[in-house]
């Protein structure tokens, strides 16, 4: 009997010691695969990722290696326009994004959990914001940006006067029932003030002249996006709603958002590019850089370390106090998005 032949029998190969009775042969340990596939794991599963930030160092490198040239106004708007270019996309894709992806969403939800989750989802919205103000004016009275900038000072009267706030409540509510769909796409509602004079005679005869302040609405640049979100939001209830009815439309607008993220997904391959050319024109453009860091370097310094204890702690903490996870593997999941956000200047 051969080798092979023992092995097919099940017995121990002559080159193998027999297991004794009661115990077990110990597995040879499996080999490590080794760094090298994990790390063209990841490099393939995050190139959009990594091509974003390589669009921003890029940028700023070749901004800085242009500043010497002395581009006049003309030739730098001729060379941010792939930047441009990339703005006008996100812009563009920004109102089928929203409405198709929430009225498809609220659709595929029963009013009941939907009620449920617009709740928590208000709870949460009004919490963090709440947190992240108080951070912001914590770090603001801790790190005081703009004490002792000598160039701003003076210049008081170039500050547009704020709104009140019951005047800016009011436009919120405004604006969450927009008048005309089609012009809340691009306008939303404000308040502004106008000054009027006011003559009052006296028991004397006099004229006393007093100076009012009179609130009048307009509608100013800019996309009305809570009036869009909360009108697909209700409309995708009502296609629930309707039942058998509504179902042509919510298969519609799923297609949609279907079509929308692929065109999403050809605007994020592109925006490497964009953005290159977008952080070169900035940086182009600026008169003097390090002046610029120099005298914002405080509010500079403010925002990060802000931006980096609401994203990186209060954020990670609340969302470890409700699902019990790792939160900082949530966020490397949307690293894509943030890096997008981060580059293209979005809010």
């Amino acid at each position: 009997m051969n080798v092979k032949d023992t092995e097919c029998n099940g017995t121990a190969s002559p080159t193998e010691p027999p297991v004794p009775p009661g115990l077990h042969r110990p597995e040879t340990p499996r080999s490590s695969p080794g760094c090298g596939p994990r790390c063209r794991r990841v490099l393939r599963g995050n190139v959009l990722v990594i091509l974003t930030v390589l669009g921003v160092l890029l940028g700023a490198g070749l901004g800085m290696a242009l500043r010497p040239v002395g581009m006049s106004k003309a030739q730098i708007a001729s060379f941010s326009f792939p930047g441009e270019l990339l703005i006008r996309l996100l812009k563009m894709i920004i109102l089928p994004l929203v409405v198709c992806s929430l009225v498809s969403g609220a659709a595929s939800l029963q009013p009941s959990a939907l009620g449920k989750l617009g709740g928590w989802a208000m709870l949460f919205f009004l919490v963090t914001t709440l947190l992240a103000s108080g951070l912001g004016v914590s770090l603001a009275l801790l790190i005081r940006p703009g004490v002792g900038d000598v160039e701003f000072e003076g210049k008081g009267d170039a500050i547009p006067e704020g709104k009140e706030v019951v005047d800016s409540f009011l436009d919120l509510i405004r604006n969450i029932f927009p008048s005309n769909l089609v012009s809340a796409a691009f306008q939303s509602y404000s308040t502004s003030y106008k000054l009027e004079l006011k003559n009052k005679s006296t028991e004397l005869g006099e004229m006393n002249t007093t100076v009012i302040k009179v609130p009048y609405g307009k509608e100013v640049e800019g996309m009305n996006i809570l009036g869009l979100v909360v009108f697909a939001i209700v409309f995708g209830i009502a296609l629930r709603k309707l039942g058998e009815e509504g179902e042509i439309l919510i298969r519609f607008f799923n297609s949609f958002n279907e079509a929308t993220m692929v065109l999403v997904t050809w605007i994020m391959w592109y925006a490497p590019l964009g953005i290159m050319f977008l952080v070169a024109g900035k940086i182009v453009e600026m008169d003097d850089v390090v002046q610029l860091f120099t005298n914002l370097g405080k509010y500079i310094s403010c925002c990060i370390i802000g931006h980096l204890i609401h994203g990186l702690l209060v954020l990670p903490a609340i969302y470890f106090a409700f699902t019990r996870k790792n939160p900082y593997r949530f966020l490397w999941g949307i690293v894509s998005a943030l890096a997008t956000a981060f580059g293209t200047s979005s809010r």
